[in-house]
């Protein structure tokens, strides 16, 4: 009995330029989604600082509600925040004595600025500060570069202060 061999062999392998067809095809369109990942993390930081300072905004105007109409002073604030985080008397005073200290907390933790990783608090904007407060209005911002503002679009005259 003879066995009979195939005159070609069948190729069940890919070739050379399939295979460089196929990797040339995940480059494009991974060049096309890394940007979309990169804009996604920005815009998400974006929206943390703007959540963030509504809430930073709310409770500088319980504060002031409460205070007899007046702003925690930067002195304050740069303690850490303390006046915001604290049981305050009505003067603002920060303290633990019941009956006395019966206003606040405010917030529990300062929340962190995302762009420059602090929660920090100056009267003007510089690199490594969270946050810019004016203590004659109550108005905190959020604290980036100019580059970084420009590249997101971002309000500079209601939401961030540049340096």
């Amino acid at each position: 009995m003879t066995h009979h061999q195939p005159m070609h062999a069948v190729s069940r392998a890919f070739t050379l330029v399939e295979i460089l067809i196929v990797v040339v095809i995940l480059g494009i369109l991974a060049a096309m989604v890394v940007p979309q990942f990169a804009n996604a993390s920005q815009s998400a930081q974006t929206s943390s600082m703007k959540s963030s300072l509504q809430v930073i905004r709310a409770q500088i105007e319980i504060y002031h509600a409460q205070h007899n109409s007046t702003y925690p002073s930067l002195a304050d604030l740069n303690a850490a925040w303390n006046v915001l985080t604290s049981r305050t008397d009505a003067l603002g005073n920060v303290g633990t004595v019941d009956g006395v200290h019966t206003l606040g907390p405010y917030i529990k933790k300062m929340p962190l600025n995302p762009f420059e990783d602090s929660a920090t608090v100056a009267d003007t904007a510089a690199a490594g500060v969270g946050w810019v407060y004016d203590e004659n209005t109550g108005r905190v911002y959020g604290v980036m570069s100019v580059a970084m503002a420009a590249d997101l679009d971002v309000d500079t005259v209601n939401t961030v202060r540049t340096y």
